[in-house]
């Protein structure tokens, strides 16, 4: 599917969407003012939407990927190099954009749909050590706030900054799951075994990055797959809970759910759950949640949902 007609299938969720908000209100007898304010939200987002549609124009995001070898003149990189640092990144960025896009779980393949459209593409090397030059394409800002790429690419950036210190490290990488903990763990093995310092620089004109130049020296590398490979662990929980579901926003596919025993869970829903979830607001609910715990050597926990299903309750 390409661009245009995902643009089209949003519109229609979003026109599915309100008509859906609109039948809830009327049942639960909810004040005129408190529908209005919700229910313009989502005209505005659906105008917002139609207008994206209408100009509709190709954009990208642009990494410079600067590898420098020993040994061998400027501008040339063993191949076993060049793949192994590039196609790391390409697999981290798989994994982000399915924790975003889909859900967090390590369970299963990634969608075929996810990868096709985060794919990096190499289009220009550089002399000067060795620089790939990639390119992240988008056809059109599926967002209406930010564009999905230059998202993944700002929670890949949060995890590089997060430097090579356990506490930063937990909190950056307990909300994108086991899978991008595993694939940044092989990653900065591989920088540490290759022996070659690796910088990235987000050279995008939209790139609004504090620090968008990231450097990987073999030791920075290896401290961080040590502190990732002995000392943090994530595990990953089904859970099934009875609760009402307090709050959804379609724009950043998260909800809010109060749970029978009065505790509150905030998270992210799984895209294709977000239009069934929204017929369930204000209402009593069964929620199938995946629960990702992420834990430092010191004990301390961070813990992360996503809302993969919501069915009437029992």
């Amino acid at each position: 599917m390409n661009a245009f007609n995902e643009l089209t299938n949003r519109i229609k969720e979003t026109e599915e969407i309100i008509n859906v908000c609109k039948a809830n209100h009327k049942a639960i007898g909810l004040p005129d003012f408190i529908s209005e304010l919700e229910i313009s939200s989502l005209e505005q987002r659906l105008i917002d939407l139609q207008q994206l549609q209408i100009n509709e124009e190709k954009q990208s995001e642009e990494l410079e990927v600067k590898v420098k070898t020993t040994g061998l003149p400027s501008g040339q990189i063993p191949v076993r190099t060049l793949t192994t640092v590039l196609g790391g990144l390409q697999s981290l960025t798989d994994s982000v954009a399915n924790t975003l896009f889909n859900q967090p779980s390590n369970r299963g393949p990634i969608p075929q749909e996810i990868i096709e459209r985060n794919s990096w593409i190499l289009k220009a090397v550089k002399a000067g050590s060795f620089i790939a030059v990639i390119d992240l394409n988008h056809e059109s800002q599926m967002s209406i706030d930010e564009a999905p790429q230059r998202q993944i690419i700002s929670e890949l950036y949060s995890l590089f900054n997060a430097s090579d210190d356990e506490e930063p490290l937990l909190e950056a990488i307990s909300s994108l799951g086991t899978r991008t903990l595993k694939y940044y763990m092989d990653w900065t093995k591989s920088i540490r075994d290759l022996n070659v310092p690796v910088e990235i620089n987000w050279v995008s004109t939209q790139a609004q990055n504090e620090g968008i130049k990231v450097s990987f020296d073999p030791d920075k590398a290896g401290k961080i797959f040590t502190i990732l490979n002995e000392r943090l662990t994530s595990r990953e929980e089904e859970v099934f809970l009875q609760g009402r579901l307090t709050g959804i926003n379609v724009r950043t596919n998260s909800f809010e759910l109060c749970t029978a025993d009065g505790n509150k869970i905030v998270g992210r829903i799984v895209k294709d759950k977000v239009s069934k979830s929204v017929g369930y607001v204000d209402k009593r609910c069964r929620a199938e949640l995946i629960k990702v715990i992420t834990q430092s050597s010191a004990g301390k926990e961070k813990i992360s949902w996503t809302l993969n299903d919501v069915q009437d309750a029992e």
